[in-house]
């Protein structure tokens, strides 16, 4: 509960009690900075690429499933994710440069990998049992993020 208190008279006087809504707040209340909420910091590179992938197969309709973070393996990734795309297993890896990223790349189109790398971030796409459908799907998502679509 508010309750104001005034400054001249002795200290028993009070206001009547009040709801907050009903006390206009001053032009220097409402114009104040909030001191709890912290600047926004810029995403991370790997949030940025993440998203990157995320709004793309948005925006071409693809379904997916939210991004899990996991643990990177033998990959040279600093960080991989697990996503579903289509109902497939996918993934998005992002290395920590353009010489660590062409490593990998070499050896998953050596495998007969596919994926779509963008900076250096890929969306491995399923190249098993949902290569068709990745086959089909991985240029639509490069064209759309600017990327390039490896194994098609």
């Amino acid at each position: 509960m508010l309750a104001l208190v005034g400054c001249t008279g002795s200290s028993e006087e009070t206001a009547p009690e009040t709801s907050a809504a009903s006390v206009p707040a001053s032009p220097a209340e409402s114009q104040a900075p909030v001191a709890s909420q912290a600047p926004l910091e810029p995403p991370t590179d790997i949030e940025a690429s993440v998203q990157a992938f995320v709004t793309t197969l948005d925006e071409l309709g693809i379904e997916h499933s939210e991004p899990v973070r996991a643990e990177v393996g033998l990959s040279g990734a600093k960080a991989r994710f697990d996503i579903s795309v289509n109902g497939f297993d996918a993934g998005i890896n992002v290395f920590p440069d353009a010489d660590t990223l062409a490593t990998w790349g070499e050896a998953s189109d050596s495998f007969g990998g596919i994926y779509v790398a963008y900076g250096n971030a890929v969306l491995t796409l399923n190249s098993s049992e949902g290569i068709a459908n990745s086959a089909e799907i991985a240029p639509q998502i490069a064209d759309a993020i600017g990327g390039e679509a490896h194994g098609v």
